[in-house]
């Protein structure tokens, strides 16, 4: 037994599933068209190659070419028959036909409630009418009169679907699809009529004209065109080079033809991922669409056109940082976010961009080439909060600190050993930093110890544990460091102070479960004169006062977060100074 088909399923499985327009049965008519044209020539025959398409009042289109035409056999076997196509049959021995699935006329229902076709092959005599329906029907019977070689589609609008056939929206369909194809396409109303075709595509332009079809088309000038080829894909385009910033995420649009004839003017994938920042127009003879005919078959000659296709836009991009090193460094500026993340992900495209690519660091924002230029030894800070802490600070002492909390930095900069064999990269480890720090002499630690027992005592609820150094510059007075497990370990003892005994519990086991508690640095500078002042008093309160302040300076330069126990005690200890200075001893209780 045999499978029956609902055709009226299948039209509305190609129209709502198949088809993404229904205009696209514009396509489909110039495809047939263009393919009979071929297949003639192909005859041997000597004729002026045309198709037409005839626009008429009562929403009635005409689609004519003078291609090879269909004998009574052929209608019954290519156009009774889903998926039977004169294409197919023969493209063992040519290559030169664009449809071969045989479903391309019924994106005609879409439209129309019947397709009357009037056709004379080129190589029998007799002119033939059919006439096909939606519900599976459909009629045969010759004419009487003499036509023309060749095929004429006649097409009338269903409701709802007459825009299709007005003039202006057919011309745009046409030439959207076909002003690339090599044969001319003609379109006609009344008395007028108009070539649809233009001399040159855009992949045979040189670069100024390729620079202006871009500019008309997409009203933005790009900053530059790159040449794409593929040999073994038969793959012919440009790709113009977006002149503002777009995302990995946003949607690709390139514009792809199959033998000069659109195929998809959205396509997303025929070009890598991480070619975000153009957008191509290629022309291909050799790719295999899918039945749609809006995308190719993603097969193994697929992936390796692509690849093939980013190689180019690799090779454009070193030479032009060689050829143009401005216009190279616009780009980057224009596409930077993006191509970072690029960068990231692709070994050849991190080895071109990471000298050009900017970075926060100790000394400014500065570009990679010039931080290698200076200093081979990097150290990264993991977090935006880290590297404030030490910035201004490791600049004194010369260190080369680099921010790697913006997205994607720490990556970058952790790799350059990749490109540069005598440098070295290391994780800044916020809480060793003062040890970089020049150590006090001997008798000068037996000096100062008593205050730090007296800081490491007050500051103990903090989880903050002190030490004194000599480092620039001096009039920062002291260092406050601290990560995020530290963070994370002082926002629980808050949390197990503040909450309820049922939560309270729940967070005295967390952090049992993760060890005694990293604890944060408070670093003093023995090199400026407040902290030797403060060290030096032989008065207890006020060290008091002062190690109070300088823990909460700290905490402010540094854009921490104060909680509430410790704008408490820099109140107080504020309070104590303003007394003392005052005169209010008496009332402060000093």
């Amino acid at each position: 037994m045999n499978f029956q088909v609902n055709l009226q399923g299948v039209i509305d499985l190609l129209s709502n599933h198949l088809y993404s327009d229904p205009g696209v049965f514009v396509r489909e008519l110039l495809q047939n068209g263009v393919d009979a044209v071929t297949a003639r020539r192909r005859l041997g025959h000597a004729f002026d190659e045309t198709v037409k398409v005839e626009v008429f009042s009562s929403y009635t289109l005409a689609f004519s070419d003078n291609g090879c035409g269909l004998t009574e056999s052929e209608i019954e076997q290519f156009l009774a028959r889903i998926g039977s196509s004169t294409k197919r049959e023969q493209q063992d021995t040519a290559d030169d036909f664009i449809g071969q699935f045989g479903v391309g006329l019924l994106s005609c229902f879409v439209v129309s409630e019947e397709i009357a076709m009037i056709t004379r092959s080129a190589l029998e005599g007799d002119a033939l009418e059919w006439r096909g329906k939606p519900d599976g029907t459909y009629t045969i019977k010759k004419l009487q009169h003499e036509v023309p070689i060749g095929t004429t589609v006649y097409l009338k609008a269903k409701p709802d679907y007459e825009d299709y056939f007005e003039y202006y929206q057919t011309s745009e369909l046409l030439e959207k699809y076909g002003q690339f194809l090599p044969i001319p396409i003609m379109l006609i109303e009344d008395k007028y009529e108009r070539t649809i075709n233009v001399p040159t595509p855009p992949w045979l332009m040189d670069k100024e004209e390729a620079i202006a079809y871009v500019e008309r088309e997409t009203y933005s000038k790009p900053m530059d065109i790159i040449p794409l080829s593929s040999v073994i894909g038969g793959v012919s385009g440009i790709a113009h080079i977006l002149p503002y910033a777009v995302s990995l995420q946003d949607e690709k649009r390139h514009r792809v033809h199959l033998k000069n004839m659109l195929l998809s003017d959205k396509m997303n994938n025929i070009l890598p991922a991480w070619a975000f920042f153009v957008n191509g127009i290629l022309n291909t003879d050799s790719l295999r669409p899918t039945a749609s005919r809006e995308a190719f078959q993603e097969n193994d000659l697929f992936f390796a056109v692509r690849d093939e296709l980013g190689e180019c836009i690799k090779r454009y991009l070193m030479e032009l940082s060689e050829r143009d090193p401005e216009l190279f460094q616009r780009i980057i500026r224009v596409h930077y976010a993006s191509i970072k993340a690029m960068a990231v992900e692709d070994d050849e495209l991190y080895a071109l961009f990471i000298r050009h690519l900017s970075f926060e660091t100790s000394y400014g924002d500065m570009r990679m080439a010039d931080i290698l230029r200076d200093h081979r030894m990097i150290l990264v800070a993991v977090s935006l909060d880290e590297f404030r802490q030490v910035a201004r600070v490791a600049k004194a002492q010369e260190l080369m600190v680099v921010n790697g909390g913006y997205v994607h930095d720490l990556d970058l900069v952790r790799n350059v050993t990749a490109v540069e064999d005598d440098v070295s990269v290391d994780i800044l480890s916020i809480l060793e930093f003062a040890n970089r720090f020049e150590e006090l002499g001997y008798e000068e630690k037996l000096a100062v110890q008593p205050f730090l027992d007296q800081s490491d005592e007050l500051l103990e609820p903090f989880q903050c544990r002190t030490l004194v150094r000599w480092f620039e510059p001096a009039d920062i007075p002291v260092l406050y460091n601290t990560d995020r497990e530290a963070n994370f370990f002082k926002l629980a003892e808050a949390s197990e102070q503040e909450a309820n005994p049922l939560f309270a519990e729940v967070v005295r086991v967390i952090k049992e479960g993760l060890y005694e508690g990293p604890y944060a640095r408070l670093c003093y500078n023995y090199n400026n004169p407040m902290v030797r002042k403060a060290i030096e008093s032989r008065d207890p309160e006020l060290q008091r006062a002062s190690i109070e302040l300088f823990y909460t300076q700290a905490l402010l330069l540094g854009n921490h977060v104060m909680g509430a126990e410790e704008l408490r005690m820099m109140n107080a200890a504020l309070l104590r100074f303003m007394n003392r200075g005052f005169g209010g001893e008496a009332e402060a209780g000093l």
